[in-house]
């Protein structure tokens, strides 16, 4: 069917695929909007055999939809058909996106530069939401860093400001205007600033490897020698100083103000007994946690100045009574009414709002991510604690996953059976792992194979891969962003939310099908 003016076929497949971009970081009602737009546009535009015939013809395309085909014979050895029916319906994109861009008109190097600064300046838009939301200016203030995106969860966001930086750095490497310049190096860092304030360790541990990545790049191109050397003196110093921030924060987590245990009073001066635990002697800045403790005059005067109830939780889903003791510890003071008079207003906010460690307030300091992330591996290795620690929870996940593969190491349990396999193995390993806490495997990978089982990794690999097997030439941004999508996966199981998969096969398919192969 024939479109006259602007409202041509290829207008609005351009149009939709905009939609996809703003809409990631922005709104899913948009994202969802763009499929009724590309599926009624595809439709509509008829021409089916011709269609039909690009795809049978094009074994890169069926290289991309294998897996998806794959998942759906998966279903022949399922029990659980409600469960994979939804995960089909999750997946979905896998198979319509590669038809819609395979077979819709072609764009242009013009039409995807349009669509890369639409999804840069929904990003950025996105970004100053979530700070505003932070800062308490948009609604009730977000207590959790992590929780200030507001459109979609923080580590696919962080995916995004990460794809957003790489192109805008190497739109600021292009031969542009002055003005244009200047305004890709402020954007580049908005958001590199944005992301450390964002907490995340996904997206800052792929920066980090995309950035090395990028040196090696940058010492093999055409630019001036000169550039070159301070490009990568700049770089390393970053790379000096964050390895110095790490070596700095493991050095203050295992400093101990030692104490001899056998002097430590037996009451408070209340008269109420203290408990210490000599046993699992974790720390907080220096000061051991479970010492001169008196819980019973804790809660007295936690009433008096909080209405959040001390055996409930605070604003971040944590024990209250232990984010609380984990504060006062943090800065010196004993775990009992004498030391509770010595916190301000401000240090109950704190309390309340889930900050075990007055360091942990400042949400621009890396320091402090850092020192939770060692805390965290320090606690899991000294006490065996796992539950609500995102580094080690995530051990616990792979293990359980690696358990599932061996007993169906070839076809897996089924598309529909993930679910159930891992409350299965949970209960047989009898795990330390709460209920809330027993997810999934929280690594693509191994998300795979435990669904499909080996077959299914290999027809997954093909699918990831399926860009290198063409005999188009691959830009170093395509590279750039397959890194991203393969890096994501080792930490996430980004294929299994529609929000992650949309990201990963919207991009790999418009960069594949797009006429700019220099950026």
């Amino acid at each position: 069917m024939q479109l006259k003016g602007y409202l041509t076929h290829k207008n609005i497949f351009l149009f939709g695929i905009i939609l996809i971009a703003v809409g990631m970081p922005l709104s899913r009602f948009l994202v969802s909007v763009s499929y009724f737009v590309l599926l009624g546009n595809w439709v509509i535009e008829r021409n089916f055999v011709s269609k039909w015939n690009t795809l049978k013809t094009s074994k890169t395309f069926w290289t991309f939809v294998a897996i998806y085909l794959f998942y759906l014979i998966g279903l022949l050895w399922t029990s659980d058909y409600t469960y994979g029916i939804k995960d089909l319906r999750t997946k979905l994109p896998m198979l319509w996106l590669p038809v819609l861009f395979y077979t819709s008109p072609k764009i242009t190097k013009k039409d995807y530069h349009v669509v890369m600064h639409f999804f840069v300046l929904a990003c950025i838009t996105a970004s100053f939401c979530s700070v505003a939301a932070y800062f308490g200016v948009l609604h009730k203030k977000v207590c959790n860093v992590r929780d200030i995106s507001l459109f979609e969860s923080h580590i696919r966001f962080s995916l995004m400001i990460v794809l957003s930086i790489v192109y805008v750095f190497f739109s600021f490497l292009k031969p542009v205007l002055l003005k244009h310049r200047i305004i890709y190096f402020v954007v580049t860092c908005w958001l590199l600033f944005f992301l450390v304030f964002l907490q995340s360790f996904t997206g800052l541990f792929i920066l980090g490897v995309l950035t090395v990545v990028g040196i090696i790049v940058f010492l093999f191109s055409k630019q001036s020698f000169w550039f070159k050397i301070s490009f990568s003196v700049i770089v390393s110093g970053v790379f000096i100083y964050a390895a110095y921030l790490i070596n700095d924060e493991y050095k203050k987590l295992h400093f101990v103000n030692e104490i001899d245990f056998k002097t430590l009073p037996d009451y408070t001066k209340q008269g109420h007994v203290y408990y210490h635990e000599k046993k699992y002697r974790l720390t907080e800045n220096g000061n051991y946690i479970y010492i001169l403790m008196c819980e019973e005059e804790l809660k007295k005067e936690w009433v008096q100045k909080s209405k959040l109830n001390y055996d409930s939780f605070d604003n971040k889903k944590n024990p209250l009574r232990y984010t609380l003791i984990r504060y006062m510890t943090s800065k010196g003071l004993t775990k009992d009414s004498i030391g509770f008079s010595k916190l301000t207003d401000a240090d109950i906010r704190c309390i309340e709002d889930g900050y075990p460690n007055y360091l942990y307030t400042n949400p621009i300091n890396i320091r402090t991510r850092i020192h939770e992330i060692l805390w965290e591996v320090d606690g899991s290795v000294r006490k065996n604690e796992t539950n609500g620690h995102s580094l080690t929870m995530r051990l616990e996940f792979w293990k359980t996953a690696y358990h599932i593969i061996k007993q169906n190491i070839w076809f897996g349990v089924g598309t529909g059976d993930v679910k159930i396999a891992f409350k299965e193995q949970y209960e047989k390993e009898n795990t330390s792992l709460k209920k809330e806490w027993q997810l999934r495997s929280h690594n693509q990978y191994l998300a795979t194979t435990v669904a499909l089982g080996i077959i299914g990794l290999l027809l997954f690999l093909l699918h990831l891969f399926a860009p290198f097997f063409s005999k188009k030439k691959m830009s170093v941004f395509f590279i750039f962003f397959l890194l991203i999508e393969f890096l994501s996966f080792i930490n996430e199981d980004t294929l299994e939310t529609q929000a992650g998969l949309t990201f990963c096969v919207f991009f790999t398919q418009l960069l594949f099908h797009n006429d700019e192969y220099n950026v």
